[in-house]
């Protein structure tokens, strides 16, 4: 019977045992989140599992700081990743070293290598003792940046939009082709030469990297002096500050002295470099220091640089996809180009914009042209400038040659209108002014429609062609040489020659012909531009370069890294 008990209770102890242990097996195997540890930290079976899951959690971060633009790149990478399996992209070590090496080269195109995680990248090639799961973020890592700098060489990193709500994106951003290139590239290509094609193929797009370059190199060396306050400098003027300025001229490369000269004389040959660097810079060319030179001589290197960077950027977001027959005008350099095959057939002076009321950044196809047209006065102008000078002077629409015209056509006598109870919203007449030399629109007028009511014309206004800054227009463009600019867009078709032109216009009645061919007309905005080696720079008259830095320095705002066509 004792041995029963006994052998009983030993049955009992193991039980209570075995019991005990089979809890704290489950207690170790379920933690309170109820997950099983053990499927929780299995290790993925291969690299492509890992990449995969990486993807997928990246997918699946929404809301994030950077917003949509994450989103976007996570979208590319699942896909840049899955035509391969999710196999690692960059396990050939000359592949990373060309992609290191295209990263540090950025900073010449006016670009932050820091946006493309230059140093983490770096760090990883260094790191050889890497998890599989460290070793596919790894992999992630170097695609992200490959694919951000190719966007941001082939569209700009700024979305254009985002400065310019004008300007319309080309239909079909071709990021999936693009993302496809980029594949054959890493497969049996050379990435530096992708780079390369992914920039805007244009001589001056090189010729402003080397002036960044340039100035980067005088910054290096501390930059140029600053000029001290004093009276204006004229030719035989005697100033200590002369000998700071010939310094300054000689630091930019408007003076190229042959031997040290301590000279406080302001002589012929600083006149002559004077003019030079009032040239390059936009300013009125009289070879005297005055208030306007003194300004501009003291802006400091570190800011022309910001400049080109600024104008590198717009490069790439808006001269890359130009047709190779069109006209562009920029803005701030009061200056249209037609350009024909690509290449630069003719320019001309232009007056644009004042800083109320701004010439806006767009592109329009310019169809037709008017000789002799009837200016109607827009919405923007009654508002701004007729009616409030009407309400003081009655005989303003005489003098501006200005008649009231009816929705039917029929002149209006002024004199019966109480133009105080109007607005330009609500007045129903249109204010017409007939054509001739004294007409607003002159004797030719380019027609390319758009909302914007923006066009390109003559002006009876020539003498203000002859100054350096010339934002004077409600925003339209009035173009110095409008007979030869319509020579050219009509192409001689029909016999359009300089006299057909010229008798079309002596006739005084408004005709209206349509071009052979509709050409496309850029508006742009250029502060810096290349002119053979030296960067003219031109006042930024509306100030747009301060927001474009501001987006270009930034890490995400307004950033157009993964913009998908839509």
């Amino acid at each position: 019977m004792a041995a029963c008990l006994w052998l009983n209770t030993l049955d009992a102890l193991f039980m209570f045992r075995l019991v005990s242990l089979c809890f704290l097996t489950m207690l170790i195997a379920f933690p309170a989140n109820g997950e099983m540890q053990g499927e929780r930290e299995r290790p993925y079976r291969s690299d492509g599992e890992q990449i995969h899951a990486q993807c997928e959690r990246l997918l699946q971060q929404k809301g994030s700081p950077g917003g949509t633009a994450k989103e976007l790149l996570a979208i590319r990478l699942d896909r840049f990743y899955s035509g391969g399996g999710y196999q690692p992209l960059w396990t050939n070590r000359q592949r990373v070293d060309e992609l290191i090496e295209a990263l540090e080269e950025s900073a010449a195109d006016g670009l932050n290598p820091s946006d493309y995680d230059l140093i983490k990248i770096r760090q990883s090639v260094a790191d050889t003792l890497v998890s599989p799961e460290k070793k596919a973020r790894v992999d992630i890592l170097f695609t992200k940046a490959y694919l951000t700098l190719a966007t941001h060489l082939r569209y700009g990193k700024v979305d254009p939009v985002t400065l310019e709500p004008y300007w319309k994106r080309p239909e079909k951003r071709g990021l999936g082709v693009l993302d496809e290139t980029l594949q054959r590239t890493l497969a049996s290509g050379s990435i530096t030469a992708v780079f390369k094609e992914l920039r805007p193929q244009d001589a001056n797009y090189d010729r402003l990297k080397k002036g960044l370059a340039r100035y980067s190199a005088i910054a290096n060396l501390g930059g140029w002096p600053r000029l001290a306050e004093g009276a204006v400098l004229k030719e035989g003027s005697r100033d200590r500050r002369v000998a700071v300025l010939r310094k300054r001229l000689e630091v930019s490369g408007a003076l190229v002295m042959a031997s040290a000269d301590t000279s406080t004389v302001y002589n012929r040959e600083m006149v002559e470099a004077v003019k030079k660097f009032q040239s390059r810079n936009g300013i009125d060319v009289d070879g005297s220091v005055g208030p306007t030179t003194f300004r501009v001589l003291n802006v400091p290197v570190e800011q022309r640089l910001d400049q080109i960077r600024v104008n590198l950027e717009r490069y790439r977001s808006f001269l890359h996809d130009l047709p190779p027959t069109c006209i562009l005008v920029n803005i701030p350099g009061y200056y249209l180009q037609y350009i024909e095959n690509g290449r630069s057939q003719w320019g001309s002076r232009v007056i644009v914009g004042q800083p109320l009321r701004q010439t806006p950044v767009f592109g329009a196809a310019m169809h037709s042209l008017v000789f002799n047209p009837k200016w109607v006065v827009p919405r923007t102008v009654l508002d701004k400038d007729v009616l409030p000078a009407l309400n003081k002077d009655n005989s303003y629409l005489a003098k501006k040659q200005l008649r009231v015209v009816n929705e039917e056509g029929g002149t209006v006598d002024p004199a019966s209108v109480n133009w105080s109870q109007y607005s330009a919203a609500n007045l129903p007449y249109h204010l017409q002014q007939r054509s001739g030399d004294k007409g607003a629109l002159g004797r030719i007028k380019f027609l390319m429609p758009n909302p914007l009511a923006i066009y390109l014309h003559d002006t009876p206004g020539r003498e203000l062609f002859d100054k350096s800054s010339r934002a004077f227009s409600s925003g339209c463009i009035r173009v110095q040489n409008p007979a030869e600019l319509a020579r050219l867009v009509l192409r001689d078709s029909l016999g359009w020659s300089r006299a057909k032109i010229q008798e079309a216009i002596n006739t005084g009645k408004t005709t209206m012909v349509t071009l052979p061919q509709q050409i496309p007309v850029f508006l742009l905005y250029f502060t810096v531009v290349p002119n053979g080696e030296e960067l003219l720079f031109r006042e930024d008259i509306y100030n747009r370069d301060k927001r474009a830095l501001q987006l270009l320095k930034s890490s995400t705002s307004g950033s157009q890294v993964c913009r998908e066509e839509k």
